[in-house]
């Protein structure tokens, strides 16, 4: 089997029984070393997969027919979980998760906490009505980026355009921390190498301009946000006259590239000075709160590449206003359906992800779970981020899923308001960033 990038994907086929414990293990450690992951990182994930595959057995009827299959996505090695449904108690995959040797329940959900810290990133999928699929994902270890980069560069009046080559994006991203704010770029960019990694797997691609001589100008690197959006991070030039083409030059490039595919629109959410705002409508700001005391407003923007022929989003009541005005002002066509309670059964217990930037003050929170319990789960992550001094708290919503549309009331409640919404930025259909604590530029 092959994944989106080309790499081999490995399957294993058993059941949920502890006899089948050793096979497992030792199938997610082989293909993690395999898969390039170093020896402490595939012993991370061949632990947080005995505690899943022990959790999983305990806490069901044995002998269900469960799939484990391992991939690589470049710079980090997924493990994945697909079994028949049944409403499984997950909360202990949530960062606020503890174990009280006076809670038996509790107990028995502390292999979920162990294996929950031994990874950088999970998810839940329900798979229909039938299945359910979890997984982990454990990230390669890089060198974080040296002191900034002193390279020469001078204004280029000839340049040209291309791919950059493997070494030449390492170039790249250093001169980018010489001569920007680490604000203006994604959190994987403090490592050359992973960055790397990230374009040859597909994750990310990159343009830059070069002189005659090979000196290097500029860059811009983008992405795709969801099924059908673009993100773009730049572009980034390095001391170019005022008046140079080359941020056009490069936007344009990054447009040239996509304009044959599916992607209905690009974002730009961490535009540089010199990013070409006149072709793009803004599509909202956040305000941040940066480590010095400042407060900074970002402001996202967008640009439609087709025609949309319009979706139908799911939403709470509370956020139906909101999303009627943001559709108009941007003339999105959206058939916007609103969830209700009507007393259907739900999961006692609900999950969220925490992705944190710490270098950035910043937290953002996603539903992986619905539950009884949201608002109290909430509470006890906004407790978490406080004692920690987080002052930056997102939270974004997939439109497109309506199971997420029944946390809306606990966000509300708690002090989250929404500020912008990306089209297509979610897995089927739009996505809605809330803010916590809006702050006042």
């Amino acid at each position: 089997m092959e994944n989106q990038n080309g790499s081999a994907v490995v399957l294993l086929k058993i059941h949920d029984d502890m006899a089948f414990l050793p096979l497992a293990t030792s199938f997610v450690e082989k293909a993690a070393l395999a898969y390039g992951l170093a020896d402490p990182e595939a012993m991370a994930l061949t632990l947080a997969t005995e505690e899943i595959f022990a959790y999983l057995s305990r806490t069901a009827p044995q002998g269900r027919p469960m799939e484990i299959q391992c991939a690589s996505g470049g710079y980090y090695v997924k493990v994945s979980f697909s079994l028949p449904m049944h409403d499984m108690n997950l909360r202990a995959f949530n960062l606020t998760a503890s174990v009280s040797p006076d809670d038996e329940a509790s107990l028995d959900e502390m292999g979920l906490v162990i294996a929950s810290r031994f990874v950088d990133r999970l998810q839940i999928r329900q798979e229909g009505n039938r299945r359910i699929r979890l997984v982990v994902v454990k990230e390669k270890s890089y060198p974080q980026i040296e002191a900034k980069q002193t390279l020469s560069v001078r204004p280029l009046d000839d340049y040209a355009m291309k791919t950059p080559a493997p070494e030449e994006i390492k170039v790249l991203v250093g001169l980018m921390h010489a001569h920007y704010d680490d604000r203006l770029m994604p959190g994987p960019f403090r490592f050359p190498g992973k960055v790397v990694d990230m374009v040859a797997g597909g994750e990310y691609r990159a343009l830059v301009t070069k002189g005659p001589t090979g000196q290097m100008g500029g860059g811009v690197f983008w992405h795709w946000l969801g099924s059908k959006t673009v993100e773009c991070f730049g572009p980034y030039v390095f001391n170019q006259a005022p008046d140079s083409l080359m941020p056009r030059d490069l936007i344009e490039g990054c447009l040239g590239a996509i304009a044959k595919t599916h992607a209905v629109g690009l974002i730009n959410r961490m535009a540089t000075e010199v990013f070409p705002r006149d072709h793009f409508e803004r599509l909202g700001e956040l305000t941040v709160r940066d480590p010095d005391g400042s407060i900074r407003v970002i402001t996202a923007h967008f640009r439609q590449m087709h025609e949309d022929m319009g979706s139908s989003v799911w939403a709470h009541a509370d956020l139906v206003p909101f999303l009627k005005e943001q559709y108009g002002r941007l003339v999105l066509p959206r058939d916007v359906l609103t969830v209700s309670d009507q007393g259907e059964a739900m999961s006692p217990y609900s999950v969220l992800s925490a992705e944190f930037e710490r270098s950035q003050d910043r937290v953002t929170l996603r539903l992986l779970r619905s539950g009884k319990d949201m608002e109290e789960n909430l509470t006890n992550h906004l407790k978490v981020f406080a004692k920690e001094s987080i002052h930056n708290v997102f939270f974004e919503m997939d439109v497109s899923q309506p199971w997420q549309a029944g946390f809306t009331p606990a966000l509300l409640t708690r002090g989250f308001r929404p500020q912008l919404i990306l089209p297509y930025g979610g897995d089927e259909g739009d996505m809605v960033v809330f803010q916590w604590g809006r702050l006042e530029p």
